[in-house]
Parts: structure tokens; sequence; C-alpha cells
């Protein structure tokens, strides 16, 4: 029994037939032998992660179809959003997603921008090309990396690495968050900004540095654009994935000559339930954080990461051997 979802019909129905049998404190609730009929007289709403069809969506890094972004688009449609704007930084193949997304998507208003997230200076003009094109805006989604293959060839010496990896994960999502509050405060429901971060944070790894430091910062910056907009009509998530089997790891396969399927074996074996995440995974995740379901959360780092935060790897040193090649 959810209390708070049921404290004003299980008032009803006290007033109606029970004695006074327990005070809560909060609540004064009387208990009646007719218990059951109140779920009649005033039942809970139901739970769902469904959007209103006229919520309005942006969602970052959705040119790929293997992509995180492209699933989360996927999934705003099905549940019911009825516009949604893709931004990609190769105009073909943003023209390419939208057309993809519109044949399994009847009825929606679908269209793409072209930006950049390694050029933050240019994501307010994003957010405006957006506003403009579906008359407002309800549900930010940022997702989308550096261009490469998540953090596989980034130079941990080199500080042009750190600078764009902080463009791509803490300077565009910044400036787009800031663009788009005002159009997300004039939501009716309260508008929602989800950011796919990673549970990169939690590996130590030196090589990988100016991808995991981006993304640590990425996190505080989340919780705290939650905080900023706490009473602004604003919600402001995270979504921390571990591995996902997006086309990106099939790249990083290949630049390490290793077989795809025997690379994902590899690093599907670092999460404890066994296996890498699917780009699908991770847009459930997004869809309840931008959805109505969870209306009374904020500042949440969500983990979808298979337990890997259970564990400390514990193929740790496979890991270490096959994939950052130190013995």
């Amino acid at each position: 029994l959810n209390l708070t979802s049921s404290i004003s019909w299980v008032s009803l129905q006290s007033c109606l037939f029970g004695p006074k049998i327990k005070d809560l404190g909060l609540h004064t609730i009387k208990i009646a032998i007719l218990y059951p009929l109140s779920s009649i007289l005033c039942p809970p709403p139901p739970l769902t992660m469904s959007l209103p069809e006229s919520s309005r969506c942006l969602v970052t890094g959705a040119s790929d179809p293997t992509s995180i972004g492209y699933a989360c688009a996927q999934a705003l449609l099905q549940a019911g959003a009825g516009k949604v704007t893709i931004m990609g930084r190769d105009k073909e193949n943003v023209d390419s997603a939208v057309t993809n997304l519109k044949a399994n998507s009847e009825g929606k208003t679908i269209n793409g921008v072209v930006g950049d997230l390694k050029e933050p200076e240019s994501m307010a003009d994003v957010v405006r090309e957006a506003v403009d094109i579906m008359g407002g805006l309800d549900v930010l989604v940022i997702s989308g990396g550096n261009g490469g293959s998540e953090y596989l060839g980034l130079d941990a010496k080199d500080p042009a690495a750190y600078r764009m990896m902080n463009d791509v994960a803490v300077l565009s999502p910044l400036f787009m968050t800031e663009a788009a509050a005002p159009e997300l405060a004039k939501c009716p429901d309260g508008g929602t900004v989800v950011m796919v971060s990673s549970a990169a944070v939690q590996v130590p790894w030196p090589d990988t540095a100016p991808f995991n430091y981006a993304k640590a910062a990425q996190n505080n910056m989340i919780e705290t654009l939650a905080f900023k907009y706490r009473t602004g009509n604003i919600r402001v998530n995270g979504v921390l994935p571990a591995c996902i089997h997006t086309g990106k790891l099939d790249i990083m396969a290949k630049k390490k000559n290793i077989d795809i399927t025997t690379y994902a074996d590899l690093r599907g074996d670092a999460h404890p339930m066994g296996r890498n995440g699917t780009p699908q995974d991770v847009a459930n995740s997004v869809l309840f954080l931008a959805s109505p379901a969870s209306g009374f959360t904020t500042g949440e780092l969500l983990k979808v990461d298979g337990g890997l935060h259970l564990s400390n790897w514990f193929n740790k040193p496979r890991m270490l051997a096959e994939f950052v090649g130190q013995p």
C-alpha cells in the first residue's frame, strides 16, 4: 500500500465507515472493515511511463541508428510524444535517421537539426532552432560522445583531449540546458532534462582519464542544475550506463584488432549480470526520468550498469591484460 497515494481514499472510507483506531502523526486515519470498498470509491492513479501527445522533445546524438540517442528518440515517440527533433553532426546522417524514425511513427512530427557537442558556443542556437521547429520544448535528452569510439584514442597526456571532452560532456550540456530552461519551465507538467553520463567515473584507469574526468564533472553538473531549477518547474536527472553494445563498441574492437564477438564477451563479462547493456536498456531508463512517472525525482544519477557498481570489475585481471594491454 502506497500511503501517499492512498491517504485520500483511506480517509474517505474511514469517515464513512470506520472507528478511529490509529494515529499516524501527520494524518489521522480511520480504518474501516469495508477497506476494499475504498479502492473502488477513490482508486489510486495508475503508474505510467507514457508522455502526453503534446510533448515536444529534443534528443542529441541521435543520428546513428545503433546509438543510445536514437533509441531514446524511438522510446519517446513510442511513449506518446507527438514531436521529436534529433540532433547530429552530419546532415546526411540526421536526414537518414529522421526518415527511419518517421517510417515507424505514423502521425508524429519528426525533424532534425545539425549540431556538434564539441562546439559548446553553438548549443544555444541548436536549442532555438528546435524550439522554432516544434513551437516549444518539454523534454531535453542530451546523449552523444566525441565522434570517435568512446574514450579509445584519447591521449591522457594531451591537454586537448581533456578540453574536448569537457566541451562534449560539460559545457555543451550546460549551455543547452540553460538555453532550454525558459521553454522547459512553461511545460504544464514540468520540463525535464535527462543527460546520458557514464559509469566510467567508477573506473580509475589512467588511460581513460579525459573521458572519466569529464563524466565525473558532468555528474556534479547534473546535481547542481537540479538544485538550481528545483523550484523552477524543471527536473534534471542523469543515467549512468556501463558498457552498452552500440556501433561504437564494434569500432573499438576493430581498432584493437579483436573479433567483435570476442571483445563484446570480454566487456560483458565485467558486469555481474554477465552481459553488455543495449541502447534500449538505457532508453527505458531515460524514458522513466523524462516521464511523469518520475515526477518527484530530480538530481538522480540512475545506474544502468548491469550491477557493475556492486563489483570491482571482478574480471579485472583479464580486462587489464586484454583491454588496456597492461600485465
